[in-house]
């Protein structure tokens, strides 16, 4: 019997999620995409993932009391990774409570950088020329500034049309500083229009924030599918693509950028911007997207030894990548660190914090190619595990990505209950709930720990009927039948099959192996990690119990799993809001280690031990 499931609203996005009685409301936020503040990893001992809950909000638990005063749980504020979800429930989530501002846009306890935009603008009166002041326009806007501008340069373009704006400006020009540059000179007082945008450039899916440059408050985002999907799901055949192609390069960074300036645009008319207020843009990607992105050849990553065409940061003008923002804005692209560990994963290091802390930990972001880092201050390793697109939902029998109609959870106790992102009918089956679909038949002991689906008369008594009926045979395999014909959107079944159970083993133990090379030239246990740090939009909807279960995390404590979100976008907003990150970045790009796990003797050893799923 199918278990009945919930719709929780968030405001103010007004973003609804339909979710399994029982789901906890931090998880349920997940889902919608809103990553709170947990500290504790959702033990309720921290007291920072504070909502309102709307209307009638349910009894409130120990933790609850112990966290929130008498007069904020009368008005409906309680603990979000304590409340379990029990009916529809309208829910605000208070600025202070997300993840991504507290951690980047704001100063103070828990921030992590200062607030220190590369991008400035100083309005200055300048003097008229006469015969009896004979200082060059340069000079005298120069001079006008102060003494800390002497030194300023200016590009050719910019003292070509000085002299017209000086002259047609009385009351005064803004000058836009971009570091010790004159970006540009504007008529009159524009100081407060001073605006920035962030770039995540993944592979998939495309993430745009709009900044103030003045407050460094975010006031506008948008995401999109990456429109290079088109030419390949992955890097490699993209990069094969430009291989065949004469234009190929050209035509995916066309693509690519026509795609960023809808998001440009968007932002802009939400927020009521003029574009050419926009004065810097950050970008992150991995190594091939930066690469496409700024028109950089990328096929020797793809071919042996795979190595970059540049490692450093790269500073080009929005005219000159085709973006359209104000045509001198500088773009800011972060740097790398090998040909399969890009600016994202510099990123990840940045929003983390791991290059500032004393204690060890490990940062993982899962997808096709597995980025792992480990490590604090002193030293920094990392790693590229060629996971496999399996936890995207391909080379899954009836897997698909994220999105409504997926299953994203699933619960086996005497039956087989799923979770359905939209909470229609399901078409298939996301990574999230392919991994719950393992962890817990191995819990039940449908699957036993070599990944074996065990057939029906080998189980004997010892599982519950409706769980023997759901084991079946599909293409003379064994199967088991998560979701029936009668309740499926496709009107078939929607199975896991043994195959699905062996892609997964290949995925979490070429992750797992990833973790235990770089971890012993560490030096140090996985289990003695002070935490281990999920990034990524896959990395936030994971179970963390079911992820150890199979084996794909370290068996740590879960309160020391913790999600971060989308740190790549989180890193590129660091860096557009404080300009000193610019140079902790150069230096995690430089100074970390990057080990080739195909050069590794013991990645097959830790590979082929990490094919079976850890005993319960």
């Amino acid at each position: 019997m199918k278990r009945k499931t919930y719709r929780v609203t968030f405001q103010p996005e007004g973003r609804s999620v339909f979710v399994l009685a029982g789901t906890k409301l931090v998880e349920a936020a997940g889902q919608a995409g809103i990553i709170l503040n947990q500290p504790c990893g959702g033990e309720g001992t921290c007291g920072k993932c504070r909502v309102q809950v709307l209307g009638d909000a349910p009894e409130p638990t120990p933790s609850d009391r112990r966290h929130l005063d008498a007069a904020a749980l009368a008005d409906g504020a309680r603990l979000a990774c304590q409340l379990a979800i029990r009916g529809d429930m309208v829910v605000s989530i208070p600025q202070e409570t997300r993840f991504f501002e507290q951690m980047v846009l704001t100063e103070g306890s828990g921030c992590k950088y200062p607030f220190e935009p590369n991008v400035r603008k100083q309005f200055v009166s300048v003097p008229a020329a006469t015969v009896e002041d004979q200082r060059s326009d340069l000079d005298r806007l120069k001079d006008s500034l102060g003494a800390g501008s002497r030194g300023a340069v200016a590009e050719l373009e910019l003292v070509r049309a000085l002299p017209g704006i000086l002259r047609s400006s009385d009351d005064g020009v803004t000058v836009v500083f971009e570091g010790g540059e004159i970006q540009a000179v504007e008529p009159g007082d524009t100081t407060g229009k001073l605006w920035g945008i962030s770039f995540d450039i993944g592979t998939t899916t495309l993430v745009g924030t709009l900044m103030s440059l003045t407050t460094g408050q975010s006031k506008a985002v948008a995401a999109r599918t990456n429109p290079q999907v088109h030419f390949g799901d992955d890097v490699v055949t993209r990069v094969s693509y430009i291989q065949n192609h004469a234009d190929g390069l050209d035509r995916l960074r066309k693509r690519l950028v026509a795609c960023l300036n809808e998001m440009i645009l968007e932002m802009c008319s939400s927020a009521q911007v003029d574009a050419d207020s926009i004065y810097e843009v950050t970008a992150v990607g991995n190594t091939t997207m930066s690469h496409i992105f700024l028109g950089i050849d990328p096929r020797p990553i793809a071919q042996a030894p795979y190595v970059a065409v540049f490692r450093e940061a790269m500073d080009v003008k929005a005219r000159d990548v085709g973006l359209e923002t104000n045509r001198n804005a500088n773009v800011h692209v972060l740097p790398n660190i090998a040909g399969f560990v890009g600016s994202d994963t510099v990123a990840m290091v940045l929003a983390s914090g791991m290059a500032r802390e004393d204690d060890v930990r490990l940062g993982i972001d899962i997808g096709t190619n597995g980025e792992v880092v480990i490590g604090n201050r002193e030293r920094l390793i990392a790693c590229s595990c060629a996971a496999g697109p399996a936890f995207e939902g391909a080379r899954i029998r009836y897997g698909m990505r994220a999105t409504e109609g997926a299953i994203s959870k699933v619960v086996v106790n005497d039956s087989i209950d799923v979770s359905v992102i939209g909470g229609g009918r399901a078409s298939g089956m996301c990574g999230s709930g392919l991994i719950d679909a393992v962890a817990q038949l191995l819990n039940a002991g449908v699957i036993d720990e070599t990944g074996r689906i065990v057939d029906v008369a080998g189980a004997g008594h010892s599982l519950p009927d409706s769980l023997r009926k759901a084991m079946v045979e599909f293409e003379e395999q064994p199967a088991v039948v998560l979701v029936d014909a009668a309740q499926s959107k496709t009107r078939e079944p929607i199975l896991l099959t043994q195959r699905d159970v062996r892609e997964v083993q290949l995925a979490k133990g070429a992750i797992q192996a990833g973790v235990q090379v770089i971890a012993a030239e560490f030096g140090v246990d996985p289990a003695d990690l002070s935490q281990v740090l999920l990034a990524g939009g896959f990395g936030n909807f994971i179970r963390r119990s079911n992820a150890k279960r199979i084996g794909l995390l370290p068996s740590v404590s879960t309160d020391r799993i913790e999600f971060i979100g989308n740190a790549a976008s989180t890193g590129a907003k660091a860096l557009l809001a404080c300009r000193s990150c610019r140079e902790e970045a150069e230096r995690v790009s430089r100074e970390t280690e990057y080990v080739e796990l195909a050069n590794r003797p013991d990645f097959q050893s830790y590979f082929m031990d990490a094919m079976t799923f850890p005993p319960s």
